[in-house]
């Protein structure tokens, strides 16, 4: 940011603005918006120094004046009218001024809580005369903006932190709508559909825009219910023309409708959904609470879409020879390496995203913005009765969290049939087929003779941190539900235990009783137990079980039933809090992974596991993840290659391979210390009383399992 002043009359058009300036006359710009500036015209200002109004800092605004010094793009001044609709809720009798581009200025014109409007570059006549001062020009490429959602930015630019609705604040100019309502009818009553989606594949940067064959590939899934239309701005790209013909897109274009920003607006408003990779029309879509998915490969998608109640995000799960989804490379004027590495235009990451998962995305889309749903009245975990929040709809369940436990669960609840699982006959498509998950309930089949079978479980990070536990767990009978095949079971019967194992899937079962002799049986829960298998039992172990059951509450008291007095459970599920999650916040909707219904029906963060074990009757609990390991933390984050420049001017580079090893040889403390980051977690409850220090015994067990991973020898 920076003052400068008229050195010579002067008189030019600029940033969507007309100046007419007199000698001494000064203006405030941001630095990259001066230089834009044409080199003679910059020649024609000197810097001098202003003092300007103090910095806003959340003090009281009521009878003040507030001036916003904005530069950002249009979408990034529609995020800003959270902020400033938010500051007028709060300060009625404030007076709000805002600097602002010309190209941006429709956003905010019509919008009642602001007093006054200013070009960008500001008058600095005008600047001084407000009694705050607010910077919103230093945005991408700035660490507190590529790491934030940019709502959230400027709440935290405005010292507000949270907003009565985060939505933007989009004003759709009636005359506009009028004009273009003959032509949406005409193009529904041609196609012969009622509903229209608008398709905005076109980003800002080229290495965002979607390629036109995935345009087209959806475009065949969504017809039966909705006719696409393209509403491009007009200095966004000359060849959708082209892009249409080529690959047979019936769409209707009505790019050459768009004049401006208004008519996108109007565009969205007449429209009955939205997918898009453009970030303007993401948040105008967001504002209007239009169903919308949003599809992003470089930047983070919940950076940009997590405030908007009616917004699905999809994100690639794309691993390339260079880079990972997100790159975090917000704008490029050319193609991404890893394009031109494959010698390819378009990005690899947005290549690789399968249509179907958009598809299902729009029809989660279509879920949130229904106003009338079922609620449920009891947490499943807890009993908790009242309000439950809607935490997202994802593979068309609704997933609710409730405020006393924090288990997360979908209402209506109905599980997935494991036995069509595991022998493939899965005939329902779901997101669920799109994650390598969906491969193990057919992958069960590739057995070992015994010993080679169980050393390879062994090696595996959760079943591996049980290895130092179970030798002090005292020895008796062992039921392992959900057993699969009876993998755990071999291990523990190298420990002397009497084991037993339960399975829903009919096929596992008898793989486990023919291949390895095992005690096993069927059953889908604890009620249909033979006569045989009804305890009491020393140790119950369920891994990823807890997670796959309607009534979990039910299912942790029928263990405790069916313990001995000083008994042992053991359960594992997926983990809320690993690492991979905390480097890139919570993943809301992973797409990619299988955390979700009809799959997974409860997710469990540490201390809801806690609870719902003690509330089954356990007096000790413990709770804790497998080690953090190598591979966990670069599934967290992306090493970048840097340059280092000498003070003699040398640069040396180190490329990502470097910083990488660097980066995980630096963290490998953590490796033997982490208790919580891991890919699993796990709990432990004791039937009475252990007498165990289970402080000393997972921190050892922690580090020995990190080791044992990651350092031991076979050899020996």
């Amino acid at each position: 940011m920076l003052t400068v002043q008229a050195k010579v009359k002067m008189s030019f058009n600029f940033n969507g603005y007309h100046f007419d300036l007199k000698p001494g006359d000064k203006l405030l710009f941001a630095n990259d918006v001066f230089a834009s500036l044409p080199e003679e015209l910059q020649k024609a200002f000197e810097k001098t120094n202003t003092v300007l109004p103090p910095f806003y800092d959340g003090e009281p605004l009521n009878g003040k004046t507030l001036f916003v010094f904005m530069q950002g793009a249009i979408g990034d001044v529609l995020c800003s009218t959270v902020a400033l609709r938010e500051v007028k809720r709060r300060y009625p009798d404030c007076k709000l001024w805002v600097s602002v581009s010309g190209r941006a200025r429709p956003v905010l014109e019509k919008l009642p809580y602001i007093d006054k409007l200013f070009p960008h570059p500001a008058p600095i006549k005008e600047v001084v005369k407000a009694h705050y001062f607010i910077k919103a020009v230093e945005m991408v490429n700035t660490p507190a903006f590529d790491n934030l959602n940019m709502v959230k930015w400027f709440l935290w630019k405005f010292r507000l932190y949270f907003a009565e609705d985060e939505t933007p604040e989009v004003v759709v100019d009636e005359e506009i709508v009028k004009e273009l309502t003959p032509i949406f009818e005409e193009v529904k009553k041609l196609s012969g559909k009622s509903k229209v989606l608008l398709f905005h594949y076109l980003a800002s940067s080229i290495h965002r825009t979607l390629p036109p064959k995935l345009l087209k590939e959806i475009e065949d899934l969504v017809w039966k219910d909705y006719v696409p239309i393209i509403c491009s701005l007009p200095e966004e790209d000359l060849t959708v023309e082209v892009a249409l013909e080529a690959y047979g897109i019936r769409a209707a274009n009505l790019s050459y409708l768009m004049k401006d920003i208004r008519y996108l607006m109007a565009a969205v408003y007449l429209s009955d959904a939205v997918i898009t990779a453009d970030t303007a029309t993401l948040h105008i879509a967001g504002g209007l609470k239009k169903p919308t998915v949003f599809i992003t490969g470089p930047i983070e998608a919940s950076l940009r879409s997590d405030t908007y109640p009616t917004v699905i995000p999809v994100r690639p799960n794309y691993i390339g020879k260079i880079c990972k989804s997100p790159c975090g490379v917000h704008a490029t004027s050319e193609p991404c390496p890893e394009a031109k590495i494959r010698h390819q235009f378009y990005s690899p990451c947005l290549e690789s995203i399968p249509p179907k998962v958009i598809y299902f995305a729009l029809k989660d889309a279509e879920l949130l913005c229904e106003k009338d749903y079922p609620k449920p009245e009891k947490c499943p975990l807890c009993g908790f009765t009242g309000t439950f929040s809607l935490f997202e709809v994802i593979n068309q369940h609704r997933i609710f969290e409730c405020p006393s436990c924090g288990l997360q669960f979908p209402y209506p609840v109905k599980a997935m049939d494991y036995d069509k699982a595991y022998k493939g006959e899965d005939s329902e498509e779901t997101l669920f087929q799109f994650t390598e998950a969906y491969k193990f309930y057919t992958s069960y089949k590739s057995l070992d003779e015994e010993e080679k079978e169980r050393k390879k479980w062994e090696r595996l990070p959760r079943f591996n941190i049980l290895l130092p536990i179970l030798t002090i767990l005292p020895k008796g009978k062992l039921l392992d539900i959900g057993c699969a095949t009876g993998n755990f079971l071999l291990i523990t019967k190298k420990f002397g235990y009497e084991v037993y194992g339960i399975e829903a899937a009919k096929e596992a079962v008898e793989l486990g009783r023919k291949k390895y002799k095992l005690n096993i049986a069927q059953a889908l829960t604890l009620d249909e137990l033979p006569e045989d298998f009804r305890g009491p039992y020393k140790v119950i172990t369920a891994f990823e079980v807890i997670e796959h059951v309607e009534k979990p509450f039910e299912f942790l008291k029928r263990i405790y039933e069916l313990l001995e007095d000083r008994g042992f459970v053991i359960l594992s599920c997926p983990p809320y809090f690993k690492f991979e999650n905390l480097a890139l916040s919570y993943r809301k909707y992973k797409w990619w992974h299988h955390d979700y219904p009809p799959h997974h029906l409860n997710r469990f963060k540490p201390w809801t596991l806690y609870y719902g074990l003690k509330l089954a009757g356990f007096e000790e609990v413990v709770v804790f993840t497998e080690p953090l390991l190598t591979g966990t933390v670069l599934e967290g984050i992306t090493p970048k290659g840097i340059d280092l420049k000498q003070d003699n001017g040398q640069v040396i580079h180190l490329p990502k391979e470097v910083t990488t090893f660097i980066i995980l040889d630096t963290m490998k403390p953590l490796y033997v210390n982490a208790r919580y980051l891991g890919n699993f977690m796990f709990a432990i409850g004791v039937k009475g009383k252990s007498g165990i220090n289970w402080e000393k015994v997972l921190r050892d067990a922690i580090a020995i399992s990190a080791a044992d991973i990651m350092w031991r020898d076979d050899k020996i």
